[in-house]
């Protein structure tokens, strides 16, 4: 009994960190590291056709920016669209490649922003005969093909949130303007959903 005692007494005098105090806490795990003016974002792409007057393109998009309140961005995109008639089915890809500014505001672990970009959109159409191999037809009766380069532009809104570390999730949306080399102006809309790095 006395060795039972002498022993509750030395664990009372020494005490032993208990193995919790050691964990790292949930703010820790879920902390933001990311300090770089550069940030990296990429997901997927979901937009008006540029040549087609109806559908939903949908496609891959990336891109890159540097900077913190005044942004300097380059982003590139591919999407393709696919509609029906009665005589043909359409298919339209759509390519983008943009340069341009964003100006934007960090806030905890947010940040939202405004951005131009301007450059060429490359709109490769091809459009097939419905039922043109039963009625064995051949060549351009059954098949063509054309490609047609727009000078456009895109005015989108940003809002980017911190996840974890140096990982964000980004949604982008707006409304983009083409204007073809015949003339022709076409309005529309294109967003992205996904990922970003900031390191």
């Amino acid at each position: 009994m006395r060795r039972l005692l002498a022993a509750l007494f030395l664990l009372g005098i020494f005490p032993a960190a208990a193995r919790g105090d050691e964990a790292l806490s949930v703010s820790d795990v879920w902390q933001v590291r990311s300090k770089s003016p550069l940030t990296v974002d990429g997901g997927l792409v979901l937009a008006l056709p540029t040549a087609l007057g109806t559908g939903l393109s949908s496609g891959v998009g990336a891109g890159v920016s540097y900077g913190r309140l005044l942004a300097w961005e380059a982003r590139a995109s591919w999407s393709t669209a696919t509609e029906s008639s009665i005589p043909w089915t359409v298919t339209q890809q759509d390519i983008k490649l943009r340069a341009g500014v964003a100006l934007q505001h960090a806030f905890g672990r947010g940040r939202v922003g405004l951005r131009l970009g301007l450059g060429p959109t490359i709109v490769y159409e091809s459009r097939l005969r419905n039922q043109g191999t039963r009625a064995e037809l051949t060549g351009s009766a059954l098949e063509t093909s054309a490609a047609e380069l727009f000078a456009a532009g895109d005015l989108q809104g940003v809002v980017a949130l911190h996840v974890f570390g140096p990982w964000l999730l980004a949604v982008s949306g707006g409304p983009s303007l083409a204007i073809g080399s015949s003339g022709t102006v076409r309005g529309g809309w294109s967003s992205l959903v996904g990922i970003g790095w900031q390191p």
